[in-house]
C-alpha cells in the first residue's frame, strides 16, 4: 500500500477533490486552536493510496502543522475503507440494475398521497415535499426505513421525530457512529458501539491519558456540523472478518452481536462500525451532543479486566430537545428510587451479598401488599399457588433447554461427587416435573399454577442498578397448562388480568407482539405458530417500562413429554402459557416508587397514619387512638418528639409522606375525635376516630388512590 501524501485542496470546506479523475469519498474536520485552525481532508482513491489534506482556513493554503500529521489515516484504517469501498461499489453496481423507477403512490399517515418513483423517490424526500419537520426515521407500511433509502413499491408512509422511541433510537444509532469517528481522534481503538433506551454508548481500548468528555462533546458537535453521510451494508460472517480483520476484539464483538447470517455495518467519516437498526441519512441531524460517563467494561464469561472502556451520552436534533431532556432528567432524580429507598427506610443492598436486597420493615410492607393483591386476583381467577425448590441438579436445565443457552446466567454450586447443581433462575422446568408427575385429564385443564418463589440470575456486576437489575428477586410467575381450544379463552383472560392490575395503579399500557424470542429453543417452524405478548406501561413522568409478559410455549411441552388424555381417549399434547403481570417485584416496587415520587397511595404506604398530640396530657388518647388504628392492620405511628413545636411536627410527618396526620388536643381527647390532615395539607375537619376508620379502612380495602374522604 502507497503511503499517504500531503495535496492541497482550493476550498477549506467539503470540496469536490476528485482522486484519478473520479470523485471517491471524502470528510472535512475543523480543529481549532490559538495558533491555527485546520481543515483536514481525506479520500480513499481507486488505487488504494490515502490522500490526506491539511488546510489552514485562515490563509486557504496547505499546512503542515503537527495536528495535521497527528490525523493521517493508519494503514490499518486505509486498508479496512478500502475494503468497505469495495463492497459498496458492489451492491451499488447491484442496486443500480434493480431500480426501476416506476411510478409508485405514498400513502400518509393524515390521509394525504404522494406520487414517486420506485428506487428513486426516498421518504426524506417526501418529508421535504410535505413540508414535515423533524422527520429522523420511517415505517413503511409498518416496517422501520431509513430516510434516506429508496421506496421500492406502493405504500403506506409514516414520517417518525425525535418524540417516537424510534426516532430516538435512530439519532442514538446515529450519534454512536460519530462517536465512533471522534474516539479515533483520541487514538482510542473502538470495538463496539450501540443505543440502548437511555442513550449511546462506544466500547473502546485507549492508553492512560485522560480522556476528557467536554473535548469530545466539542468534537462531536463539530462532527454533527459537517453533515457527514452514512453509508450503511449487510454483510455475512466472511465480510465481517475480512473488514475487521485487525482487531481481534472488535470482530470477536461483532460475531457475538451476530443473530442471523448478516449484520449492519456504517460507515460515517473515515470510522467503520456495526450498527443495529435504521441510522439518520447524516450526521446534521444532530445539533446537540452531552457526554454523560466513563466506565470500565466487563466482558461477558470475563473476570480479568479486559481494559475496554464505555462512553456513554446522549445526542439531540436541537437544544431544545436538549434543555427538555436536562428537566426530565432532574425530576428523575428527584423520584430516583433508590433515594426514596434511603429517605424512607425501605430497603438498602450490601456488598456480603451484591445484586441482592435487604428489605427493611417499610419496604417489606409495600413487598407483601403487592403480593397479596395478586393473590388475591389468583382466588378469583382459578389459579392456585405452588411451591417448588430452589436448587436443581443440571439434569433439569439440560431437559429444558436451558442449560445450552442460558447457563452463563445462572448461579452453580457443586456437590458430593462432583455433581453440578444451578439455582433456578425460572420456574417453568419446575412447574413441567409438576404435570408429569401423574396422568393428566382433559377434565383437569386448564392448570393455573403461580410460584413466588426466589429466581436468582448471574448479572453482571455492571448492569446491577438498586432494584431495576438485581441478581436475587420474585416474579408473580404463572404457568397455564390448556388445550388448544382453550386457548384464546385464556389469552383474554391473561390481558384482562393486565388491564385490571394497571388500572389499580394508574398505569396506562400497550402491548407488542413477537413471534419468535432470540435465542429461541427449538426449532424456528415452530415459533410461526406462537405468540409473546409484551406490555409496556406508561408511568407519571412518560418514561416507558416493560413488565408483564404473556407467552406461548409450544417447547417445554414436547421437550418434556407432557401428554394429557382427552376426550376421546387419546394422548394429547397441551400448550403451556407463560404469564407474569408485576414481573420481577423488586423491579415494580422500583417504578411505582418513582411513579409515585415517594407518595404511596394509602393501599400500599408504609407510612398511613401518624397521630400527632398538641401536648403531653394528650399523649396518652393519642397511643390509643394508635393502637386502635394497628388493631386494623394499618402502618400507624406515633409522634413522640417532645421537643419539636406542632407545626414542626406536621411538617416532619408530610416530609415523611404520611398520607394522613391525626392531631389529637383536649378537645379531641374529650370527645374520643382526631383532626385529620391529609398528606398534601389539607385539613379534612375534626371526625370520630371511629367514622375514620370505617373510612380509610375502605379506601385501603379497595385500593383507591383518593386522598379525601
Amino acid at each position: 500500500m502507497a503511503a499517504s501524501r500531503v495535496s492541497v485542496l482550493t476550498s477549506p470546506l467539503l470540496s469536490d477533490f476528485r482522486c484519478n479523475g473520479r470523485l471517491r469519498w471524502m470528510q472535512c474536520r475543523r480543529f481549532g486552536n490559538e495558533r491555527v485552525c485546520v481543515d483536514l481532508c481525506v479520500c480513499v482513491c481507486d488505487g488504494g493510496d490515502t490522500a490526506v489534506t491539511a488546510v489552514c482556513l485562515s490563509t486557504g493554503s496547505s499546512c503542515d502543522t503537527p495536528r495535521a500529521q497527528e490525523l493521517q489515516v493508519s494503514p490499518v484504517l486505509s486498508e479496512r475503507l478500502q475494503v468497505f469501498e469495495s463492497l459498496i461499489e458492489k451492491r451499488g453496481i447491484k442496486e443500480r440494475v434493480e431500480a426501476s423507477e416506476k411510478p409508485l403512490s405514498i400513502r400518509l399517515a393524515d390521509g394525504r398521497t404522494v406520487k414517486g418513483k420506485a428506487g428513486v423517490t426516498t421518504p426524506l424526500f417526501v418529508a421535504q415535499s410535505v413540508r414535515v419537520k423533524g422527520a429522523l426515521v420511517s415505517k413503511v407500511n409498518g416496517e422501520l426505513w431509513e430516510l434516506g433509502q429508496p421506496l421500492e413499491a406502493d405504500c403506506e408512509l409514516q414520517l417518525l421525530g425525535f418524540d417516537t422511541v424510534e426516532g430516538k433510537q435512530a439519532a442514538w444509532r446515529t450519534a454512536a457512529c460519530v462517536l465512533g469517528g471522534v474516539l479515533g481522534v483520541f487514538d482510542a481503538e473502538v470495538c463496539r458501539e450501540g443505543a440502548s433506551e437511555h442513550g449511546f454508548y462506544c466500547d473502546h481500548l485507549k492508553d492512560n491519558s485522560a480522556l476528557s468528555l467536554s473535548d469530545v462533546e466539542d468534537r462531536c458537535k463539530e462532527a454533527g456540523a459537517l453533515k457527514l453521510p452514512l453509508s450503511r451494508l449487510l454483510l455475512n460472517v466472511e465480510e465481517v472478518r475480512e473488514l475487521f480483520q485487525s482487531s481481534n476484539l472488535r470482530l470477536q464483538l461483532v460475531e457475538e452481536q451476530m443473530n442471523g447470517p448478516t449484520v449492519a455495518v456504517y460507515r460515517c467519516g473515515d470510522s467503520i462500525g456495526v450498527c443495529t437498526g435504521p441510522l439518520l441519512p447524516h450526521t446534521g441531524f444532530l445539533k446537540a451532543f452531552k457526554m454523560l460517563q466513563l466506565s470500565p467494561v466487563t466482558l461477558a464469561n470475563q473476570t480479568e479486566s479486559s481494559g475496554l472502556m464505555r462512553l456513554f451520552g446522549v445526542a439531540f436534533p436541537g437544544e431544545k430537545d436538549k434543555a427538555e431532556w436536562e428537566k426530565e432528567q432532574e425530576e428523575a432524580r428527584r423520584r430516583d428510587h433508590r433515594r426514596i429507598g434511603t429517605d424512607q427506610e425501605l430497603f438498602f443492598f450490601n456488598d456480603v451479598s451484591p445484586g441482592s436486597c435487604f428489605f427493611l420493615p417499610k419496604g417489606a410492607h409495600i413487598y407483601n401488599r403487592l403480593t397479596d393483591f395478586i393473590k388475591s386476583e389468583y382466588q378469583r381467577r382459578g389459579f392456585t399457588e405452588v411451591m417448588t425448590p430452589t436448587l436443581y441438579s443440571t439434569a433439569l436445565w439440560e431437559r429444558s433447554g436451558h442449560w445450552e443457552h442460558y447457563s452463563e446466567n445462572m448461579f452453580t454450586v457443586t456437590s458430593e461427587g462432583s455433581q453440578t447443581y444451578a439455582l433456578k433462575p425460572m420456574n417453568c422446568p419446575a412447574h413441567c416435573l409438576m404435570f408429569e408427575q401423574r396422568v393428566r385429564s382433559w377434565r383437569e385443564l386448564p392448570l393455573r399454577w403461580a410460584d413466588f418463589g426466589a429466581l436468582h440470575r448471574n448479572e453482571l456486576s455492571g448492569a446491577l442498578g438498586g432494584l431495576t437489575r438485581v441478581r436475587r428477586f420474585c416474579q408473580d410467575d404463572a404457568h397455564i397448562f390448556c388445550t388448544p381450544e382453550q386457548l384464546e379463552e385464556e389469552i383474554v383472560a391473561c390481558l384482562d388480568f393486565v388491564r385490571n392490575v394497571y388500572q389499580v395503579f394508574g398505569f396506562s399500557f400497550h402491548c407488542l407482539l413477537s413471534t419468535r424470542p432470540t435465542p429461541c429453543l427449538g426449532e424456528p417452524e415452530q415459533w410461526d405458530s406462537a405468540e409473546q405478548i409484551d406490555i409496556q406501561i406508561r408511568d407519571a413522568i412518560g418514561r416507558q417500562h416493560q413488565c408483564a409478559t404473556i407467552q406461548l410455549d409450544f417447547q417445554l411441552p414436547i421437550r418434556f413429554d407432557l401428554q394429557y388424555v382427552g376426550r376421546d381417549g387419546q394422548l394429547h399434547r397441551p400448550v403451556m402459557i407463560h404469564r407474569a403481570v408485576l414481573g420481577s417485584l423488586e423491579r415494580m416496587i422500583a417504578i411505582l416508587a418513582e411513579n409515585f415520587g415517594g407518595k404511596w397511595p394509602l393501599w400500599l404506604s408504609p407510612a398511613q397514619v401518624t397521630v400527632i398530640p398538641v401536648g403531653g396530657n394528650n399523649a396518652s388518647y393519642a397511643k390509643q387512638v394508635v393502637r386502635q388504628f394497628r388493631e386494623a392492620g394499618f402502618m400507624a405511628d406515633f409522634s413522640d418528639d417532645e421537643g419539636a413545636t406542632l407545626n414542626k411536627k406536621i411538617r416532619s410527618a408530610q416530609l415523611a409522606q404520611y398520607n394522613y396526620i391525626f392531631v389529637v388536643g383536649d378537645k379531641e381527647s374529650e370527645s374520643g375525635t382526631v383532626s385529620v390532615r391529609s398528606r398534601r395539607g389539607k385539613q379534612l375537619g375534626r371526625r370520630p376516630s371511629e367514622e375514620v376508620l370505617k373510612s380509610l379502612t375502605q379506601l385501603r380495602d379497595t385500593r383507591s388512590n383518593v386522598d379525601e374522604f
